[in-house]
């Protein structure tokens, strides 16, 4: 933004200082705060930086294409479905926070498609995650809870209803998200883990069988069956 004329050097100063006096927030923050640059400047800014496209605005029809990503970790990123591209099977993912290479991973390997960054103002992003909350999205299902039995029994309940011809899990940040796909439609089931420290990992686990990886679950009227559910992700 220097190199640019957006910024003076004694602008970048100003901004670090009061960051630095405050203790939080990131130097764009503090460019918006002492007026130093708009929003869209400090996003433009970015999408440079990270080398990904700025999207000024967004259809909410996209988030279900081609596959819906639970609101929840949608939430928990902070970002949003920008737009997709039947022809590439490319999902365009944008972020208002920071680009995280992770996620964008896991969803490709979840939601069998090609997934493509791009850079987004925090506001907006903000703004259509809340229009999202008002909407009806009966595909998500979420539970707060780190018991490892109880989300076993819940996911064998669900698998009996659904009978999903195809079954995915994946951790992202502090969600376990079983992705339970049928002919009609898919079943997002989203595991709150509530950490008490910060989430740190991504990760992917695939089968198309019942039997997940290291997850393991019985169907309630299995005859001493057990509750317990090993799985390889920590806290």
């Amino acid at each position: 933004m220097v190199a640019r004329g957006k910024l003076t050097h004694v602008e970048v100063r100003a901004a670090l200082e009061a960051q630095r006096r405050a203790g939080y927030g990131k130097i764009g923050d503090w460019l918006e705060k002492l007026g130093f640059a708009s929003e869209q400047e400090v996003t433009a800014a970015l999408a440079v930086q990270w080398g990904c496209p700025l999207v000024s605005s967004f259809d909410l029809g996209i988030v279900d294409m081609p596959g819906s990503i639970p609101l929840p970790i949608l939430e928990s990123f902070q970002m949003l479905p920008a737009n997709y591209t039947a022809a590439t099977n490319t999902l365009y993912l944008a972020f208002g926070e920071r680009v995280d290479h992770a996620a964008l991973y896991t969803i490709e390997r979840t939601l069998d498609c090609r997934t493509q960054p791009c850079v987004a103002q925090r506001r907006k992003i903000a703004c259509r995650l809340d229009d999202l909350r008002q909407m009806p999205r009966p595909g998500d299902v979420e539970f707060v809870t780190r018991d490892f039995g109880e989300m076993a029994r819940i996911t064998s309940s669900y698998v009996n209803r659904v009978n999903p011809e195809q079954v995915r899990i994946c951790r992202m940040g502090s969600f376990i998200w079983l992705r339970l796909k049928a002919r009609a439609a898919a079943t997002n089931l989203v595991f709150n883990l509530v950490p008490k420290r910060a989430p740190s990992r991504v990760g992917f686990l695939e089968s198309s069988s019942l039997s997940l990886a290291s997850l393991t679950y019985s169907t309630p009227s299995a005859p001493g069956a057990s509750d317990e559910m090993p799985l390889p992700l920590g806290d």
